[in-house]
């Protein structure tokens, strides 16, 4: 992602050299009367406490747990690669966990959507050890990070579907905190090879919204859905950036493409979802049905002339409301229903 230089006189690698230069460096606005030093850069607010942990899960990959987002983490010999990434104020914490698998730095991010609780802790990672004072400098002369990568400590590179990219770059929307993405894919699938395996990362169109993507780890074998699956949770559909329930059905269609289960539907492919726990093919295949039945009942009713309203009365999600619903996360019954009405009812917005 290219960054601009607000000031065309001042070459952009002496523009960067000023930021990490002046890591005590704060607005004229911000200095005090006299002396005209910088202020002490105000304290972070603290992290509310969590439990991190690092799962290990099948071959080279593991899931960090004790967050409300899922991240799948991929440990080797060529560096350390996130599906998705973690809060910023927690990935210190994190760095340590990774520390006591390897010594190997934070080589790649692949975004799995634009959603902001996936992608929050991106632009942390990509800028490797510099300091929240530096990071500041760097966005008060607008230099983006996508623009930094090769001047990090690591070079980290974040990947994501181009319509991620386009949603982040989008000026004329609020920018969502924290999210950097330095390389894009466009065709329906991109794939490469790190840490001895095959990485398989497929665009699924217009479901939770229009970027998601599902990453696949052939030789551990492991999926990577972010929240085109969240056992537990109706599916947080985003009409507004493209998603759609009939989209949604065929992104988890194709992850149960990709799974193979082993003996009594147990085991065999391990999935990682965007939120909750650690799954298998049968769990892919439970939740495929929960929001193809809820689907194909308000079809029925909007088929019949019911209106919204009618239609949420009749309770269409009722016999999986004790085991989803907004009491493990996620939209309510009632919400939910009004999301799958209204993308029955009108073409998915955003690109394809």
């Amino acid at each position: 992602m290219n960054s601009k230089n607000p000031n065309p006189a001042m070459p952009l690698a002496l523009a960067i050299a000023l930021a990490l230069g002046a890591a005590g460096y704060v607005s004229a606005a911000e200095a005090p009367a006299r002396g005209g030093r910088a202020a002490p850069a105000a304290a972070a607010p603290a992290a509310p406490a969590v439990q991190l942990g690092l799962m290990p899960v099948q071959g080279n990959l593991y899931m960090l747990t004790g967050l409300d987002v899922n991240v799948a983490v991929q440990i080797d010999d060529e560096g350390v690669l996130f599906v998705d990434t973690p809060p910023p104020a927690l990935l210190d914490e994190v760095r340590e966990l990774i520390a006591q698998k390897t010594k190997r730095p934070i080589r790649y991010v692949i975004n799995t959507s634009a959603l902001p609780d996936h992608v929050s802790g991106d632009e942390a990672i990509q800028l490797g050890g510099m300091s929240a004072a530096a990071i500041a400098n760097m966005r008060r002369m607008g230099i983006a990070a996508g623009g930094l990568a090769g001047f990090t400590a690591d070079g980290v590179q974040i990947l994501a579907h181009e319509n991620v990219l386009n949603r982040i770059t989008n000026r004329s929307k609020p920018a969502i905190p924290g999210a950097s993405v330095s390389a894009e894919y466009y065709l329906p699938t991109k794939d490469f090879f790190m840490n001895g395996e095959s990485i398989v990362v497929t665009h699924t169109p217009n479901a939770i919204t229009d970027g998601d993507s599902l990453v696949y780890f052939r030789r551990s074998d492991v999926l990577a859905t972010g929240d085109l699956f969240t056992p537990g949770r109706f599916p947080a559909i985003n009409l507004e950036e493209g998603g759609s329930i009939n989209g949604l059905i065929s992104a988890v269609n194709k992850a149960l493409e990709i799974t193979v289960p082993a003996a009594f539907q147990e085991r065999g492919t391990y999935v990682i979802p965007g939120h909750g726990r650690l799954c298998d093919e049968a769990d892919l295949a439970e939740f495929r049905e929960m929001i193809t039945v809820v689907r194909d009942r308000v079809q029925a009713m909007i088929n019949d002339k019911k209106t919204l309203q009618q239609v949420q009365a009749a309770r269409p999600t009722l016999d999986y409301e004790n085991t989803h619903g907004g009491k493990n996360g996620g939209p309510s019954a009632q919400a939910f229903v009004e999301t799958v009405y209204k993308s029955l009812t009108a073409p998915p917005k955003g690109a394809n």
